[in-house]
């Protein structure tokens, strides 16, 4: 059976920070149409991560700090540039994850007592709680109703959770015979979706709705699938590995009854990480020959694939997040 920490190692370098594994230095980007890709700036440190971005042009993501050493979570406008929000009162660390069309953030903070838990910004942060076992525990997602999903420990079992502060927050199970799952992003409709295992160690793409937890799918053979973000018509993207030795990944889109693979640049790898309203999804791909990772958006799930380019001087680009006015955000290596 495939242990909890070992799950979580999956969430993490996929979820928040696959790319420090390609450059040493990186910065978050808005892009549109109209400017193409802009560097955003960091907090003072060397790395910065732009993650969501609402259809205010709201900007939810976590920086180094000039130590770069220390994590604070930031939102960012076009007239207002980088904000840092801090993190818990006597905590170290903050990382943002997921913005609302208030400007609310679903984020991780460490505390005074140095553990980290899920926390939830509106102009102050505030903590789900303290949790047992191993403090890998986040919030990666909220809707307009300020609810929040992500993962929680209850001791090396990790739970998928909903989350509505300032009540307690509901773990959400398991599929059958599985230990762990973990609640990637919400709707508006309060349907959640993410991965759990399996009774045979592998992970599948999960969909929670009225209290049920369903599996919609996985890749045979890559025993790891999951779903990263759902619009309001309950349409899912994701990605998962394609074969055992996981050096190969789709993205995927999903809706009733199946998974349908996204179309690469040509690469190993393609993961998807937002879906617009519309129907527009975004995540990035390798290049041919695996040279290079870009930025990319599809127009549908039967597109082609629509390069963004990268930041000047830079090789690789990583598209996180978009809106309805189709700007992207995400990050990229710079020089």
């Amino acid at each position: 059976m495939k242990k909890a920490n070992g799950f979580t190692q999956w969430v993490c370098v996929f979820l928040l920070v696959a790319p420090l594994a390609f450059a040493q230095n990186q910065h978050a980007f808005v892009w549109s149409s109209s400017t193409g890709m802009v560097d955003i700036g960091t907090l003072g440190g060397n790395n910065s991560y732009a993650l969501q971005i609402n259809d205010l042009g709201e900007v939810v993501g976590w920086s180094y700090l000039a130590d770069n050493v220390t994590t604070h979570a930031f939102t960012w406008t076009s007239g207002g540039g980088m904000v840092d929000i801090g993190t818990l009162p006597g905590g170290c660390c903050s990382q943002g994850s997921a913005i609302n069309s208030a400007g609310n953030l679903a984020t991780d903070a460490i505390g005074a007592d140095g553990l980290q838990r899920p926390a939830y910004w509106n102009g102050s942060m505030f903590s789900m709680g303290t949790f047992t076992g191993n403090q890998l525990n986040y919030a990666f997602g909220i809707n307009d109703h300020n609810q929040l999903t992500g993962q929680v420990y209850d001791g090396e079992i990790v739970n998928a959770f909903l989350w509505a502060p300032p009540t307690p927050f509901t773990p959400l199970g398991h599929l059958p015979g599985g230990l762990h799952s973990v609640g990637n992003a919400i709707n508006n409709h309060t349907v959640i979706v993410g991965t759990a295992s399996l009774a045979d160690g592998s992970f599948t793409t999960m969909l929670w709705s009225s209290g049920v937890m369903h599996n919609i799918g996985i890749f045979p053979g890559g025993g790891y699938t999951a779903a990263t973000a759902i619009n309001d018509s309950n349409q899912v993207v994701g990605w998962g590995f394609t074969n055992s030795s996981r050096t190969k990944a789709s993205a995927f889109y999903w809706t009733d009854p199946g998974l349908h693979v996204l179309t690469s640049f040509g690469g190993n790898q393609t993961l998807a990480f937002g879906i617009s309203g519309k129907g527009f999804i975004v995540g990035y791909s390798e290049l041919a020959g695996n040279t290079a990772i870009h930025a990319a958006l599809w127009d549908s799930y039967t597109s082609a694939p629509i390069d963004l380019g990268t930041l000047p001087g830079g090789n690789n680009s990583y598209a996180r997040g978009l809106n309805n006015a189709l700007q992207v955000v995400g990050f990229a290596d710079v020089p």
